[in-house]
């Protein structure tokens, strides 16, 4: 997936979301995310086509061909894929983690077999989603919802969203970005380089500067919320090692708007005897000729490599 210029009001979908999950009811545990089947495979055409988007109050949202019937998913770049219970009723249910873009939520939710997921000429066969019951979602947006497209099935669909022209495009490129988003995205690394600088030193002020008041870290292990509690989490796991571990982010795929900036990321953890490796998603702010990181959701490779060695 790509992210186009006029993408971060689709923020406001994930927002609705996360506000929608608060309401759910809480389990003590869950082990599994809802992502789109592995075994889902893609088919493409050499000449994609721009796909309208409609809207749902302001949100934007697209018809998909689901077993050949249309449907209408509110797109959220900041959440795991799901379904509406209401529109895929669900032969059974197990505990599930969904994700928005500043929670992750345990919830007990159906699970849908898809035998085929499509839009424009890109296909995904053998999809499973978790299916839960939209309904607050689809009110608050004002008309109605079969699921929510996420960042793991636009990932596996190659859709750029263009929120500036109302379109989804699949497998085409976007523009390259203006000399202000480059100055921007140039200026945002540069904060981040220091970041990654305080962590690798074990400087807790320094970290603790590059986040965001309100900042939300987000894995299938579970959820930090607030600067003082990431803080204090990488200060007790990691700081007090020896040898010492060092952090290595690789930013890629980034997007500014204004003064946010968005990132897909690759990322490292190592030393003697710990290599954690995984990909992830960032929010940046800039406020007050200050860098902040207002969220970041990451999930590690589910590798032989991501172990104590």
């Amino acid at each position: 997936m790509r992210i186009n210029p006029g993408l971060l009001p689709a923020a406001v979908a994930s927002l609705l979301l996360s506000l929608f999950l608060t309401a759910q009811p809480q389990l003590t545990s869950a082990q599994n995310r809802p992502v789109a089947n592995a075994n889902a495979a893609a088919s493409t055409t050499a000449n994609p086509a721009d796909i309208p988007l409609q809207h749902c109050d302001r949100l934007p949202v697209v018809i998909l061909q689901v077993n050949n019937a249309d449907k209408r998913f509110l797109i959220d770049t900041a959440a795991t894929s799901m379904l509406n219970e209401k529109s895929f009723p669900s032969g059974h249910s197990k505990e599930l983690r969904v994700q928005s873009w500043n929670q992750t939520t345990a919830l007990n939710a159906g699970v849908v077999s898809i035998g085929e997921l499509k839009l424009g000429n890109h296909i995904l066969r053998d999809v499973t989603l978790p299916a839960i019951d939209l309904s607050v979602l689809a009110k608050a947006c004002g008309g109605p919802l079969d699921g929510v497209l996420g960042v793991d099935l636009l990932e596996q669909l190659d859709i750029t969203i263009d929120l500036q022209r109302s379109i989804a495009r699949v497998g085409v490129g976007v523009a390259a970005p203006s000399s202000t988003e480059v100055s921007v995205i140039a200026d945002m690394e540069q904060a981040m380089h220091s970041c990654a600088e305080a962590f690798n030193n074990a400087d807790t002020t320094k970290l603790a500067a590059c986040f965001d008041p309100d900042f939300v870290l987000s894995s299938p292990a579970g959820e930090l919320r607030g600067r003082d509690q990431a803080t204090n989490h990488f200060q007790q796991k990691y700081f007090g090692l020896d040898p010492r571990v060092h952090f290595s982010m690789t930013l890629n795929d980034q997007r500014a708007v204004g003064n946010v900036v968005w990132s897909l990321y690759d990322y490292t953890i190592e030393s003697a005897n710990i290599h954690i490796t995984g990909r992830g998603m960032m929010l940046c702010r800039k406020s007050e000729n200050h860098w902040y990181i207002l969220s970041m959701h990451e999930s590690p490779l589910d590798s032989a490599a991501n172990r104590a060695r």
